[in-house]
C-alpha cells in the first residue's frame, strides 16, 4: 500500500460539527482547519487518527461566499477558535443546522425556531485555561494548537476579554524569570466584573523567590495570583498579606442579583450572553410568583436567584457541595436566603434524586430549569418529567447532541418542543449554547 502524501489537493464537501472542512482521499475522510464547502484545497497532513486524516488548507480556486479574513493573526494555527475565516452569519446559520440535524435524528420537529441570538463577536471570554511550554529560551503562553498539543505562540488574544489578553505577555515574562520554567504546565484566567485572578499550575513548589516573581506580577497587573501544587483543594494565594482567596462576582441587573464565585467554579464564559440566556429562560416561565420551580445543575446560582427574586419558590439542586455553599452564599448577600433552597445531590447517580427531588418544595413543582454539562441530562431524566404536576421546562445546552436525545425523553413523556433556538456563547468556535422550551 501507498504512503499517504503529505500534501493532496482535495475538494471540500462539508462542514463538520468542529468547525472543519471535509472531503475525501483514496476513500478516507480528511477534516481540513481553513476550508469551507465547495473550495478545492490544498491540504498539507498533520495528524492521522484511525482512518481519518487531519490537516492544515489553503484554498486553490474559487473562494466561498461564506467565507472573510480573519480578525486574528494567529489563526488558523492557534486551536483556541476554529471559524475565524466563516463570516458571523454562516457561523450562526451553521450551529443553527447542526442542532436541526441532531433533532432531526431524534425524530423531534420544533413548533417554532427563535431567531439565533449573537452579540459580541470578540473580546467577550472572561475564563481561559491555557497551556505553557519552553521552546529554547522562549516561554509559551496560549491555547493548544490545532491538531498538536504544542503551545501556540500568542502575544494576545482577541477571543479573550482585553483585560485577560493583556496579561498573556507579562505572563510570559514572569515564567520566564522563575527557577525553573519548564515546571508550570498551564495557567488559567478567569475574570469578574470588577477585577481578574489567576490560577498557576506548578509541578514543583515555588522558591521564595519565585513567589515574589508572582507577588511582583500581582501588584503590577492587580490582579489575584493564586498557586496551585495539585487539585482546586490546593489552591493559595501568593500574597503575603492577603494569601485567602478572594471572590469574583458578576451582576445580573435585570433581577437585581450579584454572584460570586471563585476562580476555579464553573460560570458562562460570555457574560453579556449569560445575561441574554437568564433573560430568555425567564420570559419561557412567565409569571413565576409563588411557583415551585426546579432548577436542577444549579451551579452558583445562575438562575434560581433570579427566579427567587420574581418570588418563585425556587430549589436548586446540584451535585458540588463547593457550588451548594456558594449559591447559598450568594442568596445570603441577595437577601434571598428566604426564598431559594439548594440542596447537593448526585443528579446522574441518585436514583432519589427523580421524584424525590421536590421534596424541599412547600407544593410539587410547576417547571423545571435543566442546564446540564455536556454529557446532558442523564439517566435520571425520566423519572424527573414523569412528575405529574410539572408543566414546563426549559433546557440550556452546550451539546446539540446531548440536547436531541433528551428531547426525545422529554417527547416520550407528552412535552411538546415550543420552541428552540441557538445562542452564540462562543463566537469563532464551533461550540453553540441552545435553549428550548418545551411544555405539556
Amino acid at each position: 500500500m501507498s504512503k499517504q502524501p503529505t500534501e493532496i489537493e482535495l475538494s471540500i464537501t462539508q462542514l463538520s460539527d468542529q468547525g472543519l472542512g471535509g472531503g475525501e482521499h483514496n476513500e478516507r475522510p480528511v477534516w481540513v482547519r481553513n476550508a469551507l464547502p465547495g473550495e478545492v484545497v490544498k491540504a498539507r497532513i498533520l495528524k492521522r487518527r484511525g482512518g481519518q486524516r487531519f490537516a492544515d488548507g489553503q484554498p486553490i480556486n474559487q473562494l466561498s461566499a461564506d467565507r472573510v479574513p480573519s480578525p486574528c493573526p494567529y489563526f488558523p494555527r492557534c486551536g483556541g477558535c476554529a471559524t475565524h475565516h466563516m463570516s458571523p452569519n454562516a457561523q450562526l446559520a451553521h450551529k443553527q443546522q447542526q442542532l436541526a440535524e441532531q433533532l432531526k435524528l431524534q425524530q423531534i420537529e420544533p413548533l417554532s425556531w427563535r431567531a439565533p441570538v449573537a452579540l459580541l463577536r470578540l473580546g467577550y471570554r472572561r475564563k481561559a485555561r491555557l497551556g505553557v511550554r519552553v521552546v529554547g529560551d522562549q516561554v509559551l503562553v496560549g491555547f493548544r494548537e490545532s491538531f498538536s498539543n504544542r503551545v501556540a505562540r500568542l502575544d494576545a488574544c482577541l477571543t479573550l476579554t482585553p483585560e485577560l489578553s493583556r496579561l498573556i505577555s507579562p505572563l510570559k515574562q514572569a515564567v520566564g524569570a522563575l527557577s525553573d520554567p519548564r515546571t508550570i504546565p498551564q495557567i488559567e484566567l478567569a475574570q469578574g466584573d470588577d477585577r481578574c485572578a489567576v490560577i498557576v499550575r506548578h509541578l514543583q513548589p515555588l522558591t521564595a523567590a519565585d513567589m515574589q516573581v508572582w507577588r511582583h506580577f500581582e501588584r503590577c497587573w492587580a490582579v489575584q495570583v493564586l498557586s496551585q501544587s495539585k487539585g482546586y483543594d490546593t489552591l493559595r494565594g501568593i500574597s503575603e498579606t492577603d494569601p485567602d482567596m478572594q471572590l469574583l462576582y458578576y451582576q445580573i441587573p435585570e433581577y437585581g442579583v450579584t454572584l460570586g464565585f471563585y476562580p476555579h467554579h464553573f460560570t458562562q464564559v460570555n457574560a453579556p450572553m449569560n445575561r441574554e440566556l437568564v433573560r430568555t429562560v425567564m420570559s419561557y416561565l412567565g409569571t413565576v410568583r409563588e411557583l415551585p420551580v426546579l432548577d436542577m445543575f444549579c451551579g452558583i446560582g445562575n438562575f434560581t436567584l433570579p427566579l427567587a427574586r420574581a418570588e418563585a419558590q425556587a430549589v436548586g439542586i446540584e451535585v458540588s457541595d463547593e457550588a451548594v455553599a456558594r449559591a447559598k452564599a450568594n442568596a445570603q448577600g441577595n437577601a434571598l436566603a428566604d426564598k431559594s433552597q439548594f440542596y447537593t445531590a448526585d443528579l446522574y447517580r441518585d436514583a432519589g434524586a427523580g421524584l424525590a427531588i421536590h421534596a424541599p418544595l412547600e407544593a410539587l413543582p410547576k417547571a423545571m430549569i435543566l442546564d446540564p454539562p455536556r454529557s446532558g441530562a442523564g439517566p435520571n431524566l425520566e423519572s424527573w418529567v414523569s412528575i405529574q404536576s410539572l408543566q414546563k421546562v426549559v433546557y440550556v445546552s452546550c451539546n446539540p447532541t446531548t440536547f436531541a436525545e433528551d428531547a426525545k425523553v422529554l417527547a416520550a413523556a407528552g412535552y411538546a418542543l415550543q420552541q428552540v433556538g441557538v445562542y452564540d456563547m462562543f463566537p469563532g468556535t464551533a461550540h453553540v449554547e441552545t435553549v428550548g422550551y418545551f411544555s405539556r
